[in-house]
């Protein structure tokens, strides 16, 4: 060829390229439900293993908690302290109550009220007398290992340790983190 002649240049069809654009987007949508699927799974987990959700069922807890208010309490640490508020199972139904006393503590119902290890406690209100229950736990009581005692801040209405007595650890759900309210 003489450097006068044309060039030739190869022109290929349209028609016969490759299509590779839907197969990316059938890829991305694979993907999209896959970390969708883990998002869920890792969820599902938390929620089987660390944390619990539940419905209050009574006005034990009134007003801190009110009937239908929905709780999220984790479940892995069960070593608690007085003040903490707990999530357990009783007459087949999920229960939150207040931690009064722990293993160790004595506690005690006078007319003056509740008496841990001797001292007379301050109540959430002090206008409802926490008085013992005529059938129930018979006072005073000392809490064994493991052991905490249970009352509900609505201490006339509450079901509450003064009936059925200490309550194990270990048979708790767990501490409560969080409420969140109904709607009226």
């Amino acid at each position: 060829m003489d450097e006068t002649s044309p060039a030739t240049e190869v022109v290929q069809d349209p028609v016969e390229q490759p299509a590779k654009r839907p197969h990316g987007v059938l890829n991305d949508i694979l993907r999209l439900v896959l970390k969708i699927l883990v998002i869920v799974l890792v969820f599902m987990l938390m929620f089987t293993f660390l944390f619990g959700t539940a419905k209050v069922t009574s006005n034990s807890m009134e007003p801190n908690l009110k009937e239908g208010d929905r709780i999220i309490y984790y479940r892995l640490d069960k070593n608690y302290v007085a003040t903490n508020c707990v999530a357990f199972r009783y007459n087949d139904q999920t229960q939150v109550m207040r931690v009064v006393a722990v293993a160790g503590d004595t506690v005690d119902m006078t007319e003056d009220g509740l008496v841990i290890n001797g001292a007379l406690q301050s109540e959430p209100d002090p206008s409802k007398d926490t008085l013992p229950f005529k059938e129930g736990t018979s006072f005073p009581v000392k809490l064994k290992k493991g052991e905490v005692f249970l009352m509900g801040d609505n201490r006339p209405d509450a079901v509450d340790s003064r009936q059925f007595g200490p309550v194990n650890a270990k048979d708790t759900l767990g501490e409560l983190m969080t409420v969140i309210r109904r709607e009226k």
